[in-house]
């Protein structure tokens, strides 16, 4: 008996969604485009994102990596101190209080990628496509005025660049066939007291089946500020 495409498809996606590494899921859907540079504001704000696939497969692992979270719980688990463990609860949300102009919240507290933040720019914890989006429109925003700080779009001080690279490499370890590098830089500048950067950088292992079985380098970046 031959099956409708859309049952086939359900199976695949059901099945994939349920065998994820532990501490890990399949979050909602976020496209991401394969290719984009902008330079936006007169060239204050800079954005490059590059997803590097060969072929299907490729493309397909990429966006599965993409959209691997951790539980908001595991995030919550990390901290170190009581204090810590404090403020991790308390922006769960994805939402700042701290500015008095409102700024762009983090995304959905299910699909949490985000630690905590600096000057009202959220802090990576996983590099997933809603932290890239979010980043994008970030970095918009600035350009477009909404800063929190009260520069102007049109003859602003401030600068900053976003750069997202993600491509699959060859395993070289027994069960995994293929591993997918997500790479994702920051960096906003806006005075001697006004600034932040960071690089972080995701890799999930796959299997040959297609099968995320590890994921390395979700946690605490180095994060620069002053």
């Amino acid at each position: 008996m031959k099956l409708p495409l859309w049952l086939v498809v359900a199976c695949v996606i059901g099945a994939s969604a349920s065998a994820q590494p532990a501490g890990y899921h399949v979050g909602a859907a976020i496209v991401l485009p394969d290719s984009l540079v902008e330079v936006l504001a007169r060239g204050r704000f800079r954005a490059s994102v590059l997803r590097v696939a060969t072929n299907a497969n490729d493309a397909r692992l990429i966006a599965a990596a993409e959209q691997l979270y951790p539980t908001p719980d595991a995030i919550v688990a990390t901290a170190t101190t009581a204090d810590q463990r404090k403020r991790l609860l308390a922006t769960a949300a994805g939402v700042s209080h701290t500015l008095t102009i409102p700024q762009r919240s983090a995304g959905s507290p299910a699909d949490r990628w985000w630690l905590d933040d600096f000057d009202d720019t959220w802090i990576p914890f996983a590099v997933t496509a809603a932290a890239v989006d979010y980043y994008l429109g970030r970095l918009h925003d600035y350009a477009a005025g909404r800063s929190p700080f009260g520069f102007s779009a049109i003859d602003g001080k401030d600068n900053g660049s976003l750069s997202y690279t993600a491509r699959v490499v060859p395993g070289s370890e027994p069960g995994v066939a293929r591993i997918v590098e997500l790479q994702l830089h920051w960096e906003y500048w806006c005075g001697m007291l006004c600034a932040m950067g960071f690089n972080h950088t995701r890799r999930v292992f796959f299997d040959a089946a297609g099968k995320a079985v590890r994921v390395e380098g979700d946690g605490q970046p180095e994060v620069g500020v002053s």
